[in-house]
């Protein structure tokens, strides 16, 4: 599984870095996202283990999951769609195991820094 890399940039917001070959725009999704959790392990945590929560409670069926910067749909068992709630970036498709590595990395990344 790809690594995603993260970085406080110099307004002390969270910058994303996905693999190579990350689509440009999926990068901006996930940093859009996560923009809400500021530097909180917690709340990134929070948000994977709710998302775990609503995979199982689902069974097999669409779920949505949002913060209020953006949603995320579970569309099939191997894509998200992310939506933007306010411009930032265009409606996008990731895969679940990109999407869900993307937040357990930010996590491990925020847990790591003495903030």
């Amino acid at each position: 599984m790809a690594v995603w890399t993260y970085r406080i940039d110099q307004d002390d917001f969270i910058a994303a870095e996905g693999p190579p070959g990350t689509d440009e725009n999926v990068r901006l999704a996930l940093e859009t996202l996560v923009i809400p959790f500021g530097t909180s392990a917690d709340l990134a945590e929070t948000y994977l283990r709710e998302w775990r929560t609503k995979e199982r409670e689902a069974a097999g069926q669409v779920y949505t999951l949002g913060t209020p910067s953006a949603s995320v749909t579970r569309i099939d068992p191997e894509r998200v769609e992310i939506v933007d709630l306010y411009g930032q970036f265009r409606t996008c498709v990731a895969r679940v195991e990109e999407f869900e590595c993307a937040i357990a990395c930010l996590a491990r990344f925020l847990r790591a820094r003495p903030f």
